[in-house]
């Protein structure tokens, strides 16, 4: 008889400690499902991007400023729904020769702008601090702006990329063509100095 009543103790002590480990797990589970759900919900800004009409390319090509960081406007295009790109450059005839600045904004207005706009928000939000040979990026605030900013050399050209988002809808694009990232953070002043 007593064989039998520590089998029976050991089963409900085994059953009882599985059941707290499983309300554990549970418990670390649940809590991460709230952290997923919250961290991919939709800030108020957000929501109203849906809801918002997206510009014209016409009224997007418009707030391509004449000239930035002491370097005209020389084409524009819009190579994507939503999206125009400007290229400013000395050089009246830009090509890869040459120091220049392309500009690409995008309006995170609509269904289309949005869940990109999103995407970027996210991408800008986490912290990014790498550092290579000949590459590096990182995450900053400059002028009470979240950007991502990047530099890299290839075959001793430099590259410079800087991303942000203007007033909560538009992603802005700078990339530089044998121009470090100073001459992009000024390019990106006269930029917010433009009326969106």
């Amino acid at each position: 008889m007593r064989p039998i009543f520590l089998i029976l103790i050991s089963i409900l002590f085994a059953t009882s400690s599985c059941k707290q480990s499983s309300d554990k797990e549970n418990n670390v589970f649940e809590e991460k499902m709230d952290e997923l759900e919250n961290s991919t919900k939709v800030g108020s800004w957000q929501q109203n991007l849906i809801t918002t009409e997206p510009l014209q390319i016409d009224q997007l090509k418009a707030k391509l400023p004449k000239q930035l960081a002491g370097l005209p406007l020389r084409s524009s295009d819009s190579p994507a729904p939503q999206t125009v790109v400007g290229t400013y450059s000395v050089s009246t005839n830009p090509n890869h020769e040459s120091e220049n600045i392309i500009v690409q904004i995008l309006d995170g207005a609509g269904n289309y702008g949005f869940g990109h706009v999103n995407a970027v928000h996210k991408m800008i939000s986490m912290e990014v601090n790498n550092k290579g040979d000949n590459n590096w990026a990182k995450t900053q605030d400059h002028q009470g702006v979240r950007m991502l900013l990047k530099e890299e050399r290839v075959k001793n050209i430099q590259f410079s990329e800087l991303q942000y988002i203007k007033q909560n809808r538009y992603h802005i694009t700078l990339t530089g063509r044998r121009l470090d990232s100073k001459k992009l953070l000024q390019a990106k002043t006269d930029l917010e100095k433009t009326n969106f």
